[in-house]
């Protein structure tokens, strides 16, 4: 039986603390990107940012969410959502990257897989944006990009305000 371990959390913004008994901390690994994992992200980037016409802000990408997601979601026989969720959780991480000084992509290893995340180069921080954005596609209403987008920057400012 494997130990248990703390959940991934579904809102975006930390990997939950205080971690219940029994979480084997060495489970969970943080790295710099691989060389491959840095092409993939910016492959989604250049896929946003084709689809922004080359400017990658909020209500740009907030805009292309609202546009896609609803078609996506409406549609009979839908495509496979993932590259658009891994296009559009590249394209949060950056927008969150670039509003909270300090953060910056990396790659995440524990039992469940490998995945990027933004991880603070000083505080104990981990946040999630393609999984949030993941967790959140097929459900998202209108604006859900843009206001998701504000709840992880301020609550990822919060939290590195409470670790000063």
């Amino acid at each position: 039986m494997e130990p248990a371990r703390a959940a991934r959390p579904t809102d975006g913004l930390v990997v939950p603390t205080p971690l219940p008994p029994g979480d084997d901390l060495r489970a969970r690994r943080i790295t710099a990107l691989s060389a491959p994992e840095a092409v993939w992200a910016a492959q989604q980037r250049e896929l946003v940012a084709g689809l922004c016409g080359q400017r990658i802000d909020e209500p740009r990408v907030s805009a292309l969410f609202d546009r896609v997601h609803p078609t996506w979601c409406a549609a009979t026989d839908p495509i496979d959502p993932q590259p658009l969720i891994h296009a559009f959780g590249v394209a949060m991480g950056d927008l969150v990257a670039a509003a909270v000084p300090g953060l910056s992509w990396a790659s995440y290893q524990d039992r469940a897989g490998t995945e990027l995340v933004l991880t603070h180069d000083v505080h104990d921080l981990v946040v999630f944006p393609v999984a949030t954005v993941e967790a959140h596609w097929g459900t998202a209403g209108p604006g859900w990009f843009a206001q998701h987008l504000q709840t992880v920057v301020d609550g990822t400012r919060r939290l590195l305000a409470t670790q000063q």
